[in-house]
């Protein structure tokens, strides 16, 4: 079968690999549909994700149709759609023991610490597999993941009715925290330079939008908050200084969820997180939110069409590595099929 190859930083190619064996009685065989091209595989790509091991055939965002499955697998069928789940813990340390295996200090990640789902076929437990309904086509059903990536962080946050959201940076995730923001009943402002990119956020359910390049983001807001600032703040586009200005921006009471992961510390200005009661909430992948999300899909295939800007077939994989890399391609999320 064909997969999508990282050999070593900065070497990609479509390469032959055997076709993988169920070899326990909860596995499922899923022939790969399509699959989302996420930042973190282009860091893998160049050698810049901290945790990614090598060779590796990369992905994580991936969807397909199960093929067969093991003895034990009663409720899946040969042609049933799937979104995969690509992540699992090891049930035994503390985060586990307490349901938050997506910040298991052994968390292991398909595309990342295992191969991914940028192949032909791939073998998976039935527990980390989502029917869909097949009214969404397998590149609808390939944005699942950075779906649940969304709902997570708005978790996070408890994004709630009334609340005034800031996002900063108009990427995928952006896009998607966004969407999911709104469709809660938040009124959201969203913050980017990318004019193209800000110009689509109106369509996924922001009310204003900032273009920091063009005007003052601080006087912006408290023009917006009446001076009280945003309740909370979503940090998806890797600036630090946006994620120390964040605090500043934030109301009494107010939540930062930071979606980056830096190589240095981040100042934080504490006397106002104590003076505001300010809550700074991490997140990480996602946790129990696929079957919210899956289910939440054909409702959302309007916005979803939007946010897939490239499809490229397989062979094309690197073209469309290129167009996710290319900042004045107009891509947003791009997704290469099966």
């Amino acid at each position: 079968m064909k997969a999508i190859y990282v050999s070593e930083p900065g070497k990609m190619e479509i390469v032959d690999k055997e076709m993988p064996q169920i070899t326990g009685t909860t596995q499922v065989l899923v022939r790969i549909t399509a699959a989302g091209i996420c930042g973190s595989d282009i860091h893998i790509l160049h050698g810049t994700h901290a945790y990614a091991t090598y060779p590796r055939v990369i992905g994580h965002e991936g969807c397909g149709v199960v093929e067969a499955a093991g003895a034990d697998v009663t409720d899946l069928k040969a042609g049933d759609p799937v979104v995969i789940e690509p992540i699992h813990g090891c049930d035994t340390c503390y985060a586990c023991r307490h349901g938050h295996y997506n910040c298991c200090p052994d968390i292991v990640v398909a595309g990342v610490h295992v191969d991914g789902v940028m192949e032909e076929y791939m073998v998976v437990e039935r527990k980390q597999l989502h029917p869909y309904d097949p009214v969404l086509t397998p590149v609808q059903a390939a944005t699942a993941e950075p779906y649940t990536i969304g709902a997570q962080a708005n978790a996070q946050a408890g994004t709630m009715a009334g609340d005034l959201v800031l996002i900063h940076g108009a990427g995928p995730i952006g896009m998607i925290i966004c969407d999911i923001a709104e469709s809660l009943g938040a009124t959201v402002i969203v913050s980017e330079v990318n004019q193209s990119r800000l110009d689509l956020a109106g369509k996924f359910g922001a009310a204003y939008t900032i273009n920091p390049g063009r005007q003052d983001l601080r006087k912006s807001i408290m023009d917006i908050t009446k001076g009280e600032g945003v309740n909370v703040v979503f940090e998806t586009s890797g600036i630090p200084a946006l994620t120390s200005l964040s605090v500043e921006l934030l109301s009494p009471h107010g939540r930062l969820v930071p979606l980056t992961f830096a190589p240095e510390p981040i100042p934080i200005n504490f006397r106002l997180v104590n003076k505001n009661e300010l809550v700074i909430a991490g997140t990480r992948n996602q946790n129990s939110k696929f079957k919210e999300v899956v289910d939440s899909l054909p409702g959302r295939r309007n916005r979803i069409n939007q946010l897939v800007t490239h499809v490229f077939t397989a062979d094309e994989v690197q073209k469309a590595f290129e167009t996710a890399m290319d900042k004045n391609s107009g891509a947003c999320k791009v997704v290469i099929t099966f």
